[in-house]
C-alpha cells in the first residue's frame, strides 16, 4: 500500500493507493494531527510532493521513525510523465506539476484517450490559497498557465486593505451586477475567477486552434465556484495526489 502526502500552504492531504485506486483518503491542517492519523492506517510505502520545506523535513523524519519507511520525495529533479517547458522550472510549484501529472493520469485512461492529437489540450484549475491554471498541450507538455489570488484571499485583501469594504462569502453573489456592497464584492470575486477560466479556454481555442478542451478541477475552494462555472469540467479533490501514485509508479517500474 502507497501513502500519498499533498503538503500545501493550508492542509497537508493524503491517499492510500491500491496499485492506481485510491482506497482511503484524508486531510489534517495540523502536522501533529496528521502523523497520529497515520497510525490508523497500513502503508509500506510512501511518496510526498511538497511546497512547504520544513514541513516536509519534520514528516519525512516521522514517517521513519513511526514506520521504518523513507519517503520518495519529489523534487524538481524526479523523472516526470509530462515534458516540462516552463521557462523557469526552478521557480514552478511542484504542487502545480503534480496537479497536471495527475490529470494526465487520468485522462489516459478515458475513453477519448485513443482520440488524443494535436489540437486537444488539457487544464487542471486549482482552487486553493492561489487559484491556478495549468495548461498541458499534445503530446503531453506541460507549457505554463495562471496564477491569481485565491477566493478566501481576494475576499480578505478587500476586507484588510480598504477602510470600508466588508468581509463577505460568496454565499452573497446575487447576480453580475450587484445590487448592494456585499452582493458586488462577491460578483467582483466570482466573474474574476469565471472570467480567467473563459478567457483561458478561448484563447486556446482562437489562438492556439484547440479542438477540445478537457478541464481538471481541485482544491479546497472549488465547490464554492462550480454552480457559477459554464465550461465541462471533471472534479477530482485528489487530482495532486493521483499524480503523486503515478510519479512513484513510474520511478519504481
Amino acid at each position: 500500500m502507497l501513502l500519498t502526502v499533498d503538503i500545501g500552504n493550508s492542509n497537508i492531504k493524503a491517499a492510500l493507493f491500491e496499485k492506481d485506486k485510491i482506497v482511503n483518503h484524508f486531510r489534517e491542517p495540523d502536522l501533529t494531527k496528521f502523523i497520529s492519523s497515520l497510525k490508523n492506517y497500513s502503508f509500506d510505502q510512501a511518496a510526498i510532493c511538497s511546497v512547504v520545506p520544513e514541513t516536509t523535513k519534520s514528516l519525512t523524519a516521522k514517517i521513519k521513525e513511526e514506520f521504518d519507511i523513507s519517503p520518495f520525495i519529489i523534487t524538481k529533479e524526479s523523472k516526470f510523465n509530462l515534458k516540462n517547458e516552463y521557462k523557469t522550472p526552478e521557480t514552478l510549484g511542484l504542487d502545480r506539476f503534480c496537479s497536471a501529472e495527475g490529470a494526465f493520469f487520468l485522462f489516459k485512461i478515458l475513453d477519448q484517450f485513443k482520440d488524443y492529437k494535436e489540437g486537444v489540450y488539457i487544464l487542471t484549475i486549482d482552487f486553493g490559497t492561489a487559484t491556478t491554471i495549468n495548461v498541458i498541450e499534445f503530446p503531453g507538455i506541460f507549457i505554463g498557465g495562471l496564477i491569481a489570488p485565491g477566493i478566501e484571499m481576494m475576499f480578505d485583501s478587500l476586507n484588510k486593505r480598504t477602510a470600508q469594504l466588508p468581509d463577505v462569502e460568496l454565499s452573497d453573489f446575487d447576480s453580475l451586477i450587484g445590487k448592494d456592497t456585499n452582493s458586488s464584492i462577491a460578483s467582483g470575486v466570482v466573474t474574476s475567477v469565471v472570467g480567467m477560466i473563459e478567457k483561458t479556454t478561448n484563447y486556446l481555442k482562437k489562438e492556439k486552434n484547440a479542438k477540445n478542451v478537457f478541464i481538471y478541477l481541485t482544491g479546497g475552494n472549488v465547490k464554492k465556484i462550480v454552480p457559477h462555472l459554464n465550461v465541462d469540467f471533471v472534479y477530482e479533490e485528489n487530482l495532486v495526489l493521483y499524480g503523486v501514485n503515478g510519479l512513484f509508479r513510474l520511478i519504481t517500474k
